[in-house]
C-alpha cells in the first residue's frame, strides 16, 4: 500500500476518523495503529507479517531479560499469542504457500520457550548479555538470509567461476521483505538501549508492536528509536486541530516532492543508467544530477509524508533531511541526509567500535568501516557497498585534512567567506553526485563508464554548447524549480516547514500578504499533484531497502 495510491487514501480516511473516536481510550488507539500498521504492511504479502511479528515477539522478551529482572511467564505467553495469530492469519491468508510457515512457527515457539528459560536461569550479568546477543543474532540472521543469502551466494558462485570450478546456482529464491532494514534496526536499538540502562522497557506488548509496526514509517523511516517514539504510545494524545493541519500541509509538500518532481525526472535518470557507455555526454550529466534529485525528493518525500501522517495523529517523528545539498563537507552531508540513519550508525556502531577515542588512524578506520556497512544496508550489490567505501574515503580525507574546522573560520558575507565556502560547496557537489552514480548504476562498470561520459562534456565544451538546446535540460529545470526555490527560502529564514508558517493568520478576521501567498503556494501544490502527477504510482526507492 502506497503513500502515493488511491487505496491508501481510503485506509487513512477511515483509519483517522476511527482513531480520534477512541481518543478517551489509549489502549485501543494503540491496539487500532497496530491492527492498521498490519493491514498496510501485509497489503504487499501477508507473509511479510510473519517476520515483523517474530522480531517484535523477540525483542519484547529480550528488551525485558537485558534489563535485569527475570521476566514473568505472561510476557511468554503474550509473545506467543502475538506470533501465533499473526501467523495464523497469513496461513489462512494464503494457505497454499503460508502452511510451512504456520508449521515452523509452531516448531520455534516451544524452542524459544526453552531457549528463554534458559537464558532466564542465568545469573544477573550473563542473562542481560545473553538476551542482548540473542536479540542481535536473531536479527542480524533474518536481515542477512532475506537480503543478503542471494548476494553473497551470486559472489561465491562468480569468485569459483573466475578459477574455472562451475557451482549450481541454489534452487532457493529468496524475496526481500520490504522494510526490514528498518523495523529491524529500530528493534535492535531497543534491547541494545535496555541493555546500556538508557531505557526502561514496556510491559506492554501492544505498545511495544505498534511502536515497531507503525505504519507511518514502517517501511522507509525515519527510523526511530525506542526511547523517543514508544513513551508517545504510553501517554494519551488529544486532538490539536493545527497539528493536524501542518500534518496535512507537511504530507502535501511530501506528496509533491515525490509524485510531481521524482517520478516525473525518473525516465530522464533511467534513460542515461540504462547504458551509460553509449550515452551522449551532456545527457549522462543531466541524468545524473536527475537522480541526486530524484533519489532526494523521492526519499524526503516520503520522510515528510511520514511525519506529517504520524503528527496528524498526534505523534512527532525525527527530521531526517535538513537540505542537504546545501553542504560543504562529508560530514556536514551526513548530518543533514538520511539523518536517522546517520545518527545510528554513529551511535551503534562508530562509537562502540572506538569512534575518535583511540588516535586518528583507528579514528579513520571506524569512519571507513561505519560507512562500508552503511553502503551495504543499503542494499546487497558492489555499488551500494563501493558507494558506502567512497564516502568512508572521503570522510577520512576530510577529517585528515581539518577541513571542516578550517572551513568554520569562513562565516559571514565577505568576499573571501563567500568566495570559500561556494568552492567548498562545488567540491562537496562533486563528489556527492559521483556517489550517487555508484548507487544508482546496476554494475560498477556503469558506474564507471557514466563518470567517464559525464566527464567529457566539460572537455569537450559540449556542457555549455548543447544543454540549453536540450529538452531533458529544459524538463529537469520545469520540474527542480519549485524545489529550489522553496530551499532557498528554507535556508534563508531557518524555517524548514514553510506552509504552516506562511498559512497561519497573524490575527483573527484578517489576511496577511504572507498568509495570501501561503494559501496560493498551497493552491499550486494542489493544482501541481493533480495536473502534473507523473502517471503509475511508482513505488519508493527506499523499499528497496
Amino acid at each position: 500500500m502506497l503513500f502515493n495510491s488511491g487505496i491508501f487514501f481510503l485506509f487513512f480516511g477511515i483509519f483517522f476518523c476511527l482513531y480520534w473516536m477512541l481518543r478517551q481510550r489509549l489502549h485501543w488507539q494503540n491496539t487500532l495503529i497496530l491492527a492498521g500498521s498490519y493491514l498496510f504492511y501485509g497489503w504487499w504479502d501477508e507473509r511479510f507479517l510473519i517476520l515483523i511479528a517474530l522480531s517484535t515477539a523477540c525483542d519484547f522478551i529480550c528488551g525485558l531479560g537485558a534489563a535485569g529482572p527475570r521476566y514473568q511467564k505472561q510476557h511468554l505467553q503474550k509473545a506467543a499469542g502475538l506470533l501465533l495469530g499473526v501467523t495464523l492469519i497469513a496461513t489462512l491468508s494464503s494457505f497454499s504457500t503460508s502452511w510451512i510457515y504456520l508449521t515452523g512457527i509452531l516448531v520455534l515457539i516451544p524452542a524459544g520457550y526453552l531457549l528463554f528459560r534458559a537464558l532466564d536461569k542465568l545469573s544477573g550479568p550473563q542473562r542481560r548479555k545473553a538476551y542482548l546477543m540473542t536479540s542481535i543474532i536473531l536479527n542480524l540472521g533474518l536481515l542477512g538470509i532475506f537480503k543478503y543469502f542471494g548476494f553473497f551466494t551470486e559472489s561465491f558462485i562468480d569468485a569459483f567461476a573466475t578459477l574455472g570450478l562451475a557451482i549450481n546456482e541454489p534452487l532457493i529464491q529468496i524475496i526481500l521483505p520490504v522494510g526490514i532494514s528498518f523495523y529491524t534496526f529500530q528493534t535492535l536499538s531497543y534491547t541494545i538501549d535496555i541493555y546500556r540502562k538508557d531505557m526502561q522497557p514496556t510491559e506492554r506488548l501492544i505498545d511495544f508492536a505498534a511502536y515497531v509496526a507503525f505504519f507511518p514509517q514502517l517501511v522507509a523511516g525515519p527510523i526511530e528509536r525506542a526511547r523517543n517514539l514508544l513513551p508517545q504510545f504510553e501517554k494519551q494524545r488529544e486532538w490539536d486541530a493545527d497539528k493536524v493541519t501542518s500534518g496535512a500541509l507537511l504530507f502535501t509538500w511530501g506528496l509533491f516532492k515525490k509524485i510531481v518532481i521524482a517520478d516525473n525526472i525518473a525516465p530522464i535518470a533511467n534513460a542515461a543508467f540504462a547504458s551509460p557507455a553509449d550515452t551522449e555526454p551532456v545527457l549522462m550529466l543531466i541524468g545524473i544530477i536527475a537522480f541526486a534529485f530524484q533519489i532526494y525528493c523521492d526519499f524526503s518525500g516520503y520522510s515528510d509524508m511520514a511525519r506529517g501522517l504520524a503528527r496528524m495523529i498526534g505523534f512527532d517523528l525525527m527530521l531526517n533531511f535538513n537540505l542537504p545539498y546545501l553542504s560543504r563537507t562529508p560530514s556536514e552531508f551526513w548530518r543533514r541526509w538520511h539523518i536517522s540513519l546517520s545518527s545510528w550508525l554513529r551511535d551503534y556502531l562508530y562509537v562502540p567500535l572506538g569512534g575518535n577515542r583511540n588516535g586518528k588512524l583507528l579514528t579513520y578506520r571506524n569512519l571507513f568501516l561505519t560507512m562500508l556497512l552503511g553502503g551495504l544496508w543499503h542494499g546487497a550489490a558492489w555499488t551500494f557497498i563501493v558507494w558506502g567505501a567512497f564516502h568512508g574515503i572521503i570522510l577520512a580525507v576530510y577529517r585528515f585534512f581539518s577541513i571542516d574546522t578550517w572551513l568554520a573560520r569562513y562565516q559571514g558575507l565577505s568576499a573571501r567567506a563567500v568566495g570559500i565556502n561556494l568552492v567548498a560547496w562545488l567540491v562537496m557537489t562533486v563528489l556527492t553526485l559521483i556517489g550517487w552514480t555508484f548507487f544508482r548504476a546496476e554494475t560498477l562498470g556503469d558506474a564507471f563508464s557514466a563518470m567517464a561520459v559525464a566527464s567529457t562534456a566539460f572537455g569537450s565544451g559540449a556542457v555549455f554548447s548543447e544543454l540549453d538546446r536540450l529538452p531533458e535540460a529544459a524538463e529537469l529545470l520545469f520540474y527542480l524549480w519549485p524545489l529550489l526555490l522553496v530551499q532557498t527560502i528554507q535556508a534563508m529564514s531557518g524555517r524548514l516547514e514553510f506552509l504552516p508558517d506562511l498559512i497561519k493568520p497573524a490575527s483573527r478576521g484578517s489576511i496577511s500578504l504572507r498568509q495570501f501567498a501561503g494559501l496560493n503556494a498551497l493552491l499550486f501544490l494542489v493544482c501541481s499533484i493533480f495536473f502534473l502527477s507523473a502517471d503509475g504510482g511508482q513505488q519508493f526507492i527506499y523499499f528497496d531497502f
